[in-house]
């Protein structure tokens, strides 16, 4: 809230409350010994979409460092510091050699982890290349899209292997979208169920097909778990109950639900049509890497778009700068709204309300995790593996249960909860046990008629 709270009711209150306010810098500023940037480095990211390397390294701004990223000639993947450790020449323009880069400027030949192979204009006993390594980080390529790990490397996690990597049916392409902005407004985005309503629904109708329920307010319910949150917003439509899952893994990670959906009948533990990361550029820019999903049962009315998925693009309304301004203010989309919020959103300017209940939330976990990394305290991160994979939760149930005579909405959060406690469950599951275990007892739950 603004300081002088004097004028907060008055009008034409614009120089009263027209005062210097600090953006919230332990949750916004991501660079190097900053308490968030710490904070992020504990975690794999992704930093770069495979199909963009090529034959040169490829410059990148990540977490507020100069990077190179590569695939050497034997098909290692690279992330080295941009500037070479002997004259600072830039890498991006080092020669991909069988092992590693060969910097332009004197030939100094570096590993995929930083180790000197060969200071070639230096005398043979020289003892640099024992003495000295280039600043590196390791990697991990992923359906298309590079992770790095970029804090202390005797703390590296275990890859974080999700069960929406692997989903029977479905094929993911990545993708990757810049935003002007620091990366915390458009990651709270995804913990915003009631923009929906709005932003993509009442202010100019509905921007998603088989969503046009979306104006209805929901009734949303948040589930807590160590390494995040699910909630679930739940409406409905005649006879029908529907009920969204979403993901949101702290930091930067999310799924959401069905982009085309058929709501005509019901369906139990629908998946997800996105996994995304928003992840710091530097403090006022962020780029979100994912996969948009394809499945024809979880998007029944097969309307995306393979052919618009890729860098830059994604087969759904209002993600990127690449639209005209005039129809940027006609039909303002998510990128417009997150971006404008300034550069990086002050905080002290916001009147929060009921609807900010998840932003809120996840502000909260945010610091409380920092403070952690802070204090030297243990850290709670996703931990899962191919074999043994992190369960989630993001995609739509919709059951066919009739109103009754009581409070409709209390009986919407009753069902919304007891759905998430069936696929609680399920977790003692993974795989097409899971799923055939989670439906079944829905189904059980909740009889179709």
């Amino acid at each position: 809230m603004p300081n002088d709270a004097r004028w907060a009711t008055k009008p034409y209150n614009g120089y009263g409350i027209n005062v210097l306010l600090k953006e919230d810098e332990e949750l916004t500023q991501v660079g190097p010994e900053t308490p968030c940037g710490e904070y992020m480095r504990r975690f794999w990211h992704p930093v770069a979409m495979t199909s963009r390397l090529g034959e040169q390294p490829t410059a990148i701004r990540i977490l507020g460092e100069d990077l190179v990223v590569f695939r050497d000639r034997s098909g290692d993947f690279g992330l080295l510091h941009r500037h070479c450790a002997h004259r600072g020449a830039s890498l991006e323009f080092a020669r991909l050699e069988e092992h590693g880069v060969r910097c332009c400027y004197h030939g100094w030949h570096f590993d995929t982890d930083g180790t000197i192979l060969e200071t070639p204009g230096e005398p043979a006993d020289s003892q640099i290349r024992h003495r000295v390594c280039q600043g590196a980080y390791p990697v991990r390529e992923v359906k298309g899209l590079i992770f790095a790990y970029m804090g202390p490397p005797d703390e590296i996690p275990e890859f974080p292997y999700y069960d929406s990597i692997d989903l029977p049916d479905h094929e993911l392409l990545p993708y990757s979208i810049h935003s002007s902005s620091n990366w915390l407004q458009e990651s709270e985005n995804s913990m915003d169920p009631f923009h929906s309503v709005f932003l993509h629904t009442r202010h100019t109708g509905p921007q998603f097909a088989g969503l046009e329920h979306f104006a209805a307010l929901p009734v949303v319910a948040y589930h807590n778990r160590p390494e995040g949150f699910v909630y679930s917003h739940a409406r409905r439509i005649d006879d029908l109950i529907m009920i969204r899952f979403h993901d949101h893994m702290t930091p930067n990670m999310a799924q959401n639900g069905a982009m085309f959906q058929n709501l005509a009948k019901p369906r139990a533990f629908g998946r997800m049509a996105l996994t995304k990361w928003v992840v710091p550029v530097d403090d006022t820019n962020s780029r979100k890497f994912g996969w948009r999903h394809f499945n024809d049962k979880d998007e029944g009315l097969r309307q995306g778009s393979r052919e618009d998925v890729g860098w830059e693009k994604v087969d759904f309304y209002g993600q990127t700068a690449h639209r005209p301004y005039e129809e940027m203010q006609s039909h303002p989309g998510d990128w417009e709204a997150w971006t404008s919020q300034r550069a990086i959103a002050v905080h002290q300017r916001e009147y929060l309300g009921t609807t900010d209940e998840g932003v809120t939330k996840l502000r909260i976990k945010l610091r409380r995790d920092i403070r952690s990394v802070t204090s030297g305290k243990p850290l709670v991160r996703p931990e899962g593996t191919s074999e043994n994979p992190i369960h989630t939760y993001a995609g739509d149930t919709t059951l066919r249960i009739a109103k009754d005579n009581q409070d409709d909405r209390a009986l919407i959060d009753r069902v919304q909860r007891e759905v998430y406690k069936i696929y609680q469950s399920g977790d003692k599951y993974t795989g097409g046990d899971r799923t055939e275990f989670i439906r079944r007892e829905v189904e059980a739950r909740f009889p179709s008629s």
